[in-house]
């Protein structure tokens, strides 16, 4: 037997072996987080909130899907890019929403979003990532523009929060977000309490 068919069919050998390697192999798993349990309530109970109604939270493109970015601002701060194995369980959009939602039925009545007989809250996500300050170093960055108006705006203002992450990977990196998100509705609930929006007046026109 000469020696090329002997070569051709130890080849073929060795790729049936690859490739049933690579068939066998289980693709990478993914995890999945949420926002986690809400913290406890403080000890001093925050400002009550009259009657509002949530409309949807909005955000780039970007957010529409379920992928925790994140920034190497030492490195490539241009650069904004997913985690491969570790997504959100929603978008952020949505669990952010989720979470302002359940906030504001904690510090008053909650009415549906079509009641325009109150004031609406709209929130839009600016940022939402984890930003690395060096490669041991990160936090999770927040922030948001908030709106509040019926038949007319009553006010608007940007806040943003920054926890650190005690970890520099995903896992970090969600705890310092969800701390972030908890933050920044926090202070936008706040800031709400302060505006004019006693529902049996009209509203007065003021920006801020």
């Amino acid at each position: 037997m000469s020696i090329a068919p002997v070569l051709r069919l130890t080849a073929l050998g060795l790729l049936i072996a690859l490739s049933g390697c690579s068939l066998l192999s289980p693709p990478p798993s993914t995890t999945t987080y949420d926002f986690g349990p809400l913290a406890a309530a403080p000890s001093q109970p925050p400002a009550k909130l009259p009657k509002l109604r949530i409309t949807q939270t909005d955000g780039p493109v970007w957010m529409d899907g379920r992928g925790i970015y994140y920034r190497l601002q030492y490195t490539q701060a241009q650069r904004l890019q997913a985690y491969a194995t570790q997504r959100w369980i929603d978008s952020p959009q949505h669990l952010f929403d989720d979470r302002l939602r359940e906030a504001v039925a904690g510090r008053g009545p909650l009415t549906w979003t079509g009641d325009a007989s109150v004031p609406a809250l709209k929130v839009e996500l600016l940022a939402f990532e984890q930003v690395f300050d060096s490669a041991t170093s990160s936090r999770g960055v927040v922030r948001a523009r908030a709106t509040v108006y019926q038949k007319g705006m009553i006010g608007q203002k940007t806040f943003v929060a920054e926890q650190p992450a005690p970890s520099a990977d995903g896992a970090g990196g969600v705890k310092a977000l969800s701390a972030s998100a908890d933050a920044v509705i926090a202070a936008i609930l706040d800031w709400a309490a302060t505006l004019p929006l006693d529902t049996s007046q009209p509203p007065n026109q003021v920006r801020q």
